[in-house]
């Protein structure tokens, strides 16, 4: 009894190792990666975002708002003072009628 064994015309054929197949995957997944990050940078650049691209103008009381809370706060800065800058600076803005 003889039994054939597939042959092809490149010669006997064998399993891949295990190591070409991990490999081969990585490259894909990787490849995959490298693109859709390419893809992503591309997006980012060439959609504006809006608040950048606006010409946002603000109220003069609000300006004058921001620069006497920003004033006040910064004289309590967070390492020394913990969150005191913040609260400031919120109450500061809510006296002027102004939002954060």
């Amino acid at each position: 009894m003889s039994m054939s064994l597939p042959v092809s015309l490149g010669g006997p054929t064998r399993a891949k190792p295990e190591r070409y197949i991990v490999a081969s995957l990585f490259a894909k997944a990787t490849t995959k990666l490298g693109l859709a990050t390419a893809i992503a940078a591309l997006w980012l650049i060439v959609v504006p975002i809006a608040g950048a691209a606006a010409d946002v103008q603000i109220s003069a009381a609000r300006a004058a708002a921001l620069k006497e809370c920003s004033r006040l706060a910064a004289r309590y800065p967070t390492n020394d003072w913990g969150n005191t800058d913040i609260y400031l600076y919120r109450s500061c803005m809510a006296r002027h009628g102004q939002k954060e």
